[in-house]
C-alpha cells in the first residue's frame, strides 16, 4: 500500500510496513513515547508526518535478495559442517534473540 497525503493516518501494521519495522517494535515507541499515535477504538493510528520524522534511520537489508541469503547460509552450513564442531542451536538462538532484544531497547532511548 503506498501512502500518498502525508497529512494521513496509517495503522500500525502499515506503519511497520513503511519503516521496515515489527509491529510491536512501532507499538514500543508509541508507549514510550517516542512516536504520537492516536487510538480510536480498539486501533492507534499514526500521522504519516509523525513516522517519517521517527523513522529516518530504516534498517537497510544485508541482502538483495532471498536467493543470495539463501546460498550464503548453505555455503556457511558447509563449513560448519567441515568442522566437525557440534553447536548448542538453542544457546545460540536464545543469545540472537537477546541481542535483539538490547538493539530494540538501544532504538527506544
Amino acid at each position: 500500500m503506498v501512502i500518498k497525503d502525508k497529512g494521513e493516518k496509517i495503522t500500525v501494521r502499515q506503519a511497520a510496513k513503511e519503516c521496515g519495522r515489527n509491529p510491536e517494535t512501532i507499538r514500543r515507541w508509541i508507549w514510550s513515547g517516542k512516536l504520537a499515535a492516536e487510538k480510536t477504538g480498539n486501533q492507534l493510528f499514526i500521522k504519516k508526518t509523525e513516522l517519517d520524522s521517527v523513522c529516518q534511520n530504516k534498517p537497510v537489508s544485508k541482502y538483495r535478495d532471498m536467493t543470495e541469503f539463501i546460498e550464503r547460509a548453505a555455503k556457511l552450513r558447509e563449513k560448519i559442517r567441515k568442522t566437525g564442531k557440534v553447536f548448542d542451536t538453542v544457546a545460540i538462538i536464545e543469545e540472537m534473540r537477546k541481542e535483539r532484544d538490547d538493539e530494540i531497547e538501544s532504538s527506544l532511548r
